[in-house]
């Protein structure tokens, strides 16, 4: 029952009557269900956002250059989810070759904090090939002397995260939480807690990446497996959500494209749905994971009727509200 972008900006416009004909009401339409992937993803964490990094992940559009171990950035971010110690694959198809077991040696940053190159373990074989797509294996590799990791791409929100060689568990901290408890966090040894954060702020780069860290340095070589909340494809052919909830997602743009028709002529009742989601986005960055179970369990009834994640910011599902 998927259906494409194309047809649900056409079944969004329909609310206005002969929208669907107007290329104006079906830029709306876009401009709404773009809206409603933000305030849904701001609602909660959804259950079929869940994925894992034993998933390998593929970058297209990279010159492969024949001699040489260096890879740059297609684009902006394109190579942000790579780690040290990720094994590399190239496309059967390209012209390019790449030795078996080649893994990520090291990268380099831009000064927006987006990664510009990295360095492979082994030299390109074949021929230059100025379109090869590199897979990255999973799940992440955890270097012992290293204390920074990024994170997929597609990273909304931690679910659950372990170490797997030395198998244990790991429980989501906030940063605040170790700067109160852990006076020196240059110690090395058996991680115990993770974070995830951003180091750099939004205005000096690409949105950037989002990275994790643990309570301390690893002093043994592992493998993290980390369960996460992704985000929504805003950009794909398709509408990304599940058949079971995709026309209550239409019906919600629907209800936004009606509220801005009407911002117009009730520009109070606007101004309060806007508000609304000022405060959904603020409680959603109160409330980053929800992998904070032990934290939770040693909060008061009180506090934890305070920061809770909304039950939705801008009102009920109600195409006619």
């Amino acid at each position: 029952m998927s259906i494409t972008l194309v047809n649900a900006k056409i079944y969004v416009a329909r609310i206005l009557g002969g929208g669907a004909q107007s290329q104006e009401s079906l830029d709306m339409a876009g401009e709404a269900i773009l809206r409603a992937y933000q305030d849904w993803q701001n609602k909660k964490f959804w259950r079929f956002l869940l994925k894992d990094t034993t998933v390998s992940a593929s970058v297209s559009g990279l010159t492969a250059t024949q001699g040489s171990a260096v890879v740059s950035a297609p684009t902006t971010g394109a190579l942000d989810g790579v780690n040290v110690g990720q094994t590399v694959t190239i496309a059967a198809t390209d012209t390019a070759t790449l030795t078996a077991g080649t893994t990520v040696l090291s990268y380099t940053r831009g000064t927006d904090g987006t990664i510009a190159t990295i360095t492979l373990s082994n030299a390109f074989g074949g021929t230059t090939d100025s379109s090869s797509t590199l897979t990255f294996t999973g799940p992440i590799p955890v270097i012992a002397g290293t204390n920074e990791y990024n994170l997929p791409a597609d990273f909304n929100a931690p679910f659950s995260a372990r170490l797997t060689v030395t198998p244990r568990s790991l429980v989501w901290r906030d940063q605040r939480y170790w700067d109160r408890t852990i006076t020196d966090q240059t110690v090395r040894g058996t991680p115990q807690d993770y974070t995830t954060y951003n180091p750099y702020s939004d205005l000096t780069q690409n949105f950037g990446n989002m990275r994790l860290k643990f309570d301390r340095i690893p002093d043994v070589n592992d493998t993290l497996l980390l369960r996460y909340y992704r985000k929504f494809n805003v950009s794909g052919t398709n509408i990304d959500m599940i058949d079971d909830y995709l026309y209550q997602f239409l019906d919600y743009a629907r209800n936004l494209l009606l509220a801005t028709k009407r911002a117009q002529d009730d520009p109070g009742g606007f101004a309060k749905a806007v508000n609304a989601g000022a405060q959904s986005a603020a409680d959603t960055d109160e409330e980053p994971t929800d992998d904070n179970d032990v934290e939770q369990a040693m909060k008061s009834q009180f506090e934890m009727g305070f920061g809770a994640r909304p039950l939705w910011g801008n009102g009920d599902f109600d195409p006619y509200r």
